[in-house]
């Protein structure tokens, strides 16, 4: 995975695949520390050493790269990676990186990752949010609200894909994530 978008949208996939019909996400990056937690509702974790390589829930081969990568590129800049199972169910998975790091991932765009996921599972209610330096969380979208204001066909249109796009652009921009590598 060349970037943080990429691992984002695997996590998202995880998500979907563990049955999640919510996830929660909060983004932040405080001094040249990005952190991200996603929450979800889904089955939650089964293995204990997600992070192994030959530990997966895949039928198809018995090898899960997504987590093993997203630890290695954390903990390569001296950031960190979480993942435990809710009290009320599902899971959730926290992640640190140092993003002045000389090796640290580029962000991608964070933004189209957010978008293709709402178009790619309908049936699941995605909320954003943002923490900015006082660490206030700040709603960024919340797709289930879009959801009841539009229909399926209108949700469709381009008008609505780039409002959401650039609603969501408008509010990463806001804690540094419109640069390559944020704010330095």
């Amino acid at each position: 995975m060349k970037d943080l978008a990429d691992h984002l949208f695997d996590i998202l996939e995880n998500s979907v695949k563990a049955g999640a019909t919510e996830v929660k996400i909060i983004l932040g990056i405080k001094d040249s520390l990005f952190f991200c937690k996603i929450e979800d509702n889904g089955m939650g974790i089964k293995d204990k050493d997600v992070t192994d390589p030959f530990v997966t829930s895949r039928k198809t081969r018995k090898v899960g790269l997504g987590l093993p990568l997203l630890k290695k590129a954390a903990e390569g800049t001296g950031g960190s990676l979480r993942i435990f199972n809710l009290e009320k169910g599902g899971a959730c998975l926290e992640f640190k990186i140092d993003i002045a790091h000389i090796d640290a991932k580029p962000f991608g765009d964070i933004t189209r990752t957010f978008v293709d996921a709402i178009y790619s599972w309908p049936g699941v209610d995605f909320e954003i949010f943002i923490n900015i330096e006082n660490s206030k969380k700040t709603p960024v979208l919340n797709s289930k609200k879009i959801k009841n204001i539009v229909n399926q066909y209108e949700m469709q249109q381009k008008k609505i894909r780039d409002f959401i796009y650039q609603s969501i652009d408008q509010e990463l921009k806001k804690i540094g994530i419109d640069n390559q590598f944020g704010r330095l």
